[in-house]
């Protein structure tokens, strides 16, 4: 699937191991997995552990997840954490959502 050459090209780009991409690149991959997949949606949660992912054909993806997940909870980063998140925990990314600039910036 197109989110396991997403996976590598962050690591390329970023000269990172796979384990350091949801360790502050998250965002960076799923802005990539939307470039090679424009139906796919752009998900993140704020709150605990700042994570950005991608949900597509009923899954949830992040570059450990590249295969998919039925639930969002169930990604391996967030899982630890899952009986702590809500579903108002979850928010969409929409065009202009300036979180991830602002996290970036810090």
């Amino acid at each position: 699937m197109v989110f396991h050459g997403v996976t590598r090209q962050i690591c390329q780009r970023r000269r990172v191991p796979l384990t350091e991409i949801n360790s502050g690149y998250c965002y960076d991959w799923a802005r990539l997995a939307l470039q090679y997949c424009p139906s796919a949606q752009l998900f993140y949660i704020r709150r605990l552990v700042p994570h950005a992912f991608i949900y597509f054909s009923g899954q949830w993806f992040d570059a450990q997840a590249p295969s998919g997940v039925r639930h969002w909870r169930l990604l391996p980063l967030l899982k630890p954490y899952r009986e702590l998140f809500q579903s108002k925990d979850l928010v969409c990314w929409q065009p202009g959502d300036g979180y991830w600039h602002k996290k970036l910036r810090l």
